[in-house]
């Protein structure tokens, strides 16, 4: 099964960007790392971990307030 991802920014290495997502509050599982060759990775997260733009949903404001 495949999920829509939305790319949240480039870290050095796979254990920065995961650091990042348990800060968070990310499921590991809500994960998807591209490699960009010797520069680290692409963190991108499934788009239902991020929430929508309901005002219900209080999670939406995570995709600008991440630390």
């Amino acid at each position: 099964m495949a999920f829509d991802h939305e790319e949240v920014g480039d870290f050095a290495s796979e254990r920065d960007a995961q650091e990042w997502a348990e800060r968070n509050n990310i499921d590991p599982q809500d994960l998807h790392f591209r490699a960009r060759g010797r520069r680290g990775v692409t963190l991108s997260v499934r788009r239902s971990a991020l929430g929508d733009s309901s005002r219900g949903d209080l999670s939406y404001g995570r995709r600008n307030g991440f630390f």
